[in-house]
Parts: C-alpha cells; sequence; structure tokens
C-alpha cells in the first residue's frame, strides 16, 4: 500500500459516492457564460502594463493596485467581459474599490491571497465588493464572481499529500471547505499544476500511477472533478493550470534551465524521457476540464522551456474549442456525461483514474442525440475500457481501447435505449509524441538554493 493511501481509501469511497449521484444529476451548469469572450485568462498578462493576450479566445484582465483604480477603472468600461486580477498590494480601500467596482459591473475577479491570513484577507476584500454600488449586488446574486487561489469547497482532498514538502513556502498553508464557505467567495480557483508538491506523484513515493505523466494528467482531472461535485449551486469553476510548475517541489528538481533557473529535465540521459506532458496532452488537459465542469481556466505560465506564452494560449484554445464538443455545449439540454474518479477497465475492474493512467469524460444532448466522449491514456500500455452504467439514461454497447500515449474522441448518437457508436475506434485528436523537455517553475521562484533574477514582478504571482 502507497504512502498515505490507507488514509485516504475511505475518503476515496465517500468522494465517489458523492460524485455518481452528482453525475447523474440534471444539467450541471451553474455559471452564466459571457456571450462575447471565453473565460480563458492568462495570469502574466496586463492590457495596461503589457504584455496582454495573444488572441482573442483569452479575456483581458489588468491588475488592480492601490494606486491605480482610476485606471482599471476606466478600461473596464469599454470592456464586454470585465475581469481583472488582485495581488497583495490591494487593501479594501474605498477610493481604490470605488473607482473600480462602483461605475462598473464587474464579473469576475481573482484574487491572490496566500499564507496564514489568506481567509481572513479574502474575506475582508469579499466584502467590500458585495457593498459596492456596481457589483455588489450582481456578486450577491451570483452573477459576478470572486475567487482566491487555490481556494476551493473540498477537505481531504485525496489528491493532495497527506504531508506536503514545500520549500518555496507556496502551499504551507491550505484551505478547505470551511474556508470556502467563511470568505464569501462564490468561484472556485483550485490550482491543477503537474509537478506541484500540492499533487501526488510516483516520482515522490506517494502515487500508484503507472508512470510520473499520467499522474500529471488524472490526479488534476479528479481533483477538478472533486471540485465540480462539490461546488455550490450558482457558483463558478475556473481552476489555475499549467502544462508544468515545479514551483517548491525538491523532487521534480534534478537539473538548471539556461537562465540559473532549477528545473526538471526530461530526457533519457535523466532516466525521464518521455514523461513531461507534450502539448498534445496539456491540450486533451484542457478539455477534460470543460468535460468535467470546468467554466474556464486560468493559466499560470508555459512551465517548459522554449514553449511561449502565446502558444500555451492557443493550446488552451485548442483544448477548450474541440468542434463536437462545442456543438454540444451550444445545446440548452446539454449535461456532462461523468464525474466518476474510477474506471472500468477490462480485465482489471473498477480503478480510479490515477492507478488506470486512464481517463474519460463527455459531455451528450438528448435534444440533439448527441454524446462525445474524450478518452486518453497516459500509460505504457494499452487499454480497454466500459461505460458499465447509463450516460442520460441510455446504456453503451461499445468497449472502448486506446493505445498507450493516445487520446481518442468518440462520437455517439441516440438510438433507443442506446448510445451508438459512430467513428469505430473513435478519432485520434491531439496526437503529439513530443515528451521530453526542461520543466520550470514560475521565473520569480526560489527553490534548492537558486534565486533567480530578472523578471519583473508586476506581472508574476507573487508568494506570501
Amino acid at each position: 500500500m502507497i504512502q498515505g493511501e490507507k488514509r485516504q481509501s475511505s475518503v476515496w469511497r465517500r468522494a465517489r459516492r458523492a460524485i455518481r449521484v452528482a453525475a447523474y444529476a440534471a444539467v450541471l451548469t451553474t455559471f452564466t457564460a459571457s456571450a462575447s469572450a471565453d473565460d480563458l485568462f492568462n495570469w502574466e498578462t496586463d492590457p495596461l502594463t503589457g504584455p496582454n493576450v495573444s488572441i482573442p479566445q483569452f479575456t483581458p484582465a489588468p491588475f488592480l493596485f492601490n494606486s491605480n483604480g482610476a485606471s482599471v477603472g476606466a478600461y473596464l468600461a469599454g470592456q464586454p467581459n470585465k475581469a481583472l486580477k488582485v495581488r497583495n498590494e490591494v487593501t479594501p480601500d474605498a477610493g481604490t474599490l470605488g473607482a473600480v467596482y462602483g461605475p462598473n459591473n464587474v464579473r469576475l475577479t481573482f484574487i491572490d491571497y496566500e499564507g496564514a491570513t489568506a481567509t481572513a484577507r479574502t474575506t475582508s476584500l469579499v466584502n467590500a465588493i458585495k457593498g459596492s454600488a456596481g457589483t455588489g449586488a450582481s456578486v450577491l446574486n451570483n452573477t459576478s464572481y470572486i475567487g482566491n487561489f487555490n481556494l476551493y469547497p473540498v477537505t481531504n482532498d485525496p489528491t493532495r499529500p497527506a504531508t506536503v514538502i514545500d520549500t518555496g513556502g507556496h502551499h504551507q498553508y491550505t484551505f478547505g471547505s470551511a474556508d470556502y464557505t467563511a470568505s464569501g467567495v462564490n468561484m472556485a480557483n483550485e490550482e491543477l499544476y503537474p509537478g506541484s508538491p500540492d499533487l501526488r506523484n510516483p516520482i515522490m513515493g506517494n502515487s500508484n500511477a503507472p508512470n510520473v505523466r499520467s499522474a500529471f494528467f488524472t490526479l488534476p482531472i479528479t481533483r477538478a472533478t472533486l471540485v465540480t461535485a462539490a461546488l455550490p449551486t450558482g457558483h463558478a469553476h475556473v481552476p489555475y493550470v499549467s502544462r508544468f510548475n515545479n514551483w517548491g517541489n525538491p523532487f521534480f528538481v534534478n537539473g538548471t534551465a539556461p537562465n540559473g533557473q532549477p528545473a526538471y529535465i526530461f530526457d533519457a540521459a535523466h532516466g525521464t524521457a518521455g514523461q513531461l506532458l507534450s502539448r498534445g496532452d496539456f491540450k486533451a488537459l484542457i478539455a477534460h476540464y470543460r468535460l468535467r465542469g470546468a467554466d474556464g481556466v486560468h493559466a499560470l505560465q508555459p512551465g517548459v522551456v522554449g514553449y511561449t506564452a502565446a502558444q500555451m494560449e492557443s493550446d488552451v484554445a485548442q483544448g477548450w474549442h474541440i468542434p463536437q464538443v462545442d456543438n454540444i455545449f451550444a445545446a440548452s439540454d446539454h449535461s456532462l456525461a461523468t464525474l466518476d474518479t474510477v474506471v472500468n477497465v477490462v480485465g482489471t475492474g473498477k480503478i480510479s483514474l490515477e492507478t488506470a493512467g486512464i481517463a474519460w469524460s463527455g459531455v451528450y444532448s438528448l435534444a440533439q442525440g448527441k454524446l462525445a466522449i474524450l478518452l486518453s491514456n497516459m500509460g505504457e500500455d494499452p487499454k480497454t475500457i466500459s461505460i458499465p452504467f447509463r450516460v442520460g439514461g441510455k446504456s453503451i454497447a461499445d468497449l472502448m481501447s486506446i493505445g498507450a500515449g493516445e487520446h481518442r474522441l468518440l462520437d455517439f448518437t441516440a438510438v433507443g435505449t442506446q448510445w451508438i457508436l459512430q467513428n469505430p475506434g473513435g478519432t485520434v485528436i491531439f496526437a503529439d509524441s513530443n515528451r521530453d523537455g526542461v520543466g520550470v517553475p514560475e521565473p520569480t521562484s526560489i527553490l534548492g538554493g537558486v534565486f533567480v533574477l530578472g523578471m519583473a514582478a508586476f506581472a508574476r504571482r507573487r508568494r506570501a
């Protein structure tokens, strides 16, 4: 039994029961999407100071400081999808907040308060925003949303190590359901960073996933699923995502990047070949988040040497917008196909996504008679799965096979009481076998005695 598995087994059982109930609920849509833009964000951009977002699918969101309330307020006045980011510099000052939240109905506020006082500081700011003239009523009515980084309504999260070892101090303090409720937020912003000390992994000795990359893939999906299942009605769900981020994780440092950052090098020379999520894997991961109930995502940083912010934004947008998936989500009766965290592997039985190294997610519309399923296998061996329960009251008779390292999109049509597969074997998507590279933390990190200078702190997530 792996480290922490005994403690987590009862949590898994309770979580699976709760999720199975949620999976059969009616339509799991509690968030009103903007008609003018996707809810895709890049933390490191700022339309007022630069750099700005690269592609139109991403919403520009300025940083709010005590000193720039007037300029932020004026900028948001001309934006159809009003969103902003708040960092440690902002206090609940009537002048600053009044210039922004008074004349504007700010739809999304992303706070980054961390440390021992984070809940109290978040509560104070949330209460101030709720009292504002332009935005307050909308927050109370759940048509405007406020969240804080890694604050989400899941207690005893089984994707987290029993003991989080974090040399960067980023995870020294963690939140739970009580903090989420006490703070008064109405948006979950959990961290889903492959390589984080906050997520278990075989390299850390606390996961039985088939390999490193499968844990990078299935555990964030599991956490996002838990959040969706636990989220209060009317609240929004916009997790923070990255292709890789080893901030504070001593287990994922085996070298340095060209600029001196503590890095984890994925190649044959280090015995880690093929274990970095490829760009295609990252696209598929984003798609699974949407199919597991995320209303959008907030990308932190590229996380891989040579992988640019513009490429990251493009990959996020491609993962979010699979045409068949878009078409079904456009139906008024669309519903998620599953929120289960186990998969039925032929020849093995029901096991967790983590243990299998496999994830499947989907969305369906009975009015359209359509079901789309994304099936991913991040393990080292081909697998075949079955779906033993009904989706939208209809059964799936087909077994679904998938090769190692593949992502397949399966299209079904409703016929009587069954979903009939229209593309036998599924269509391979996001094919990209380039899984070597140099993974790095956030550019201003301190880790393993290495201090990285040069990047302006303004556009980076600051750590308490």
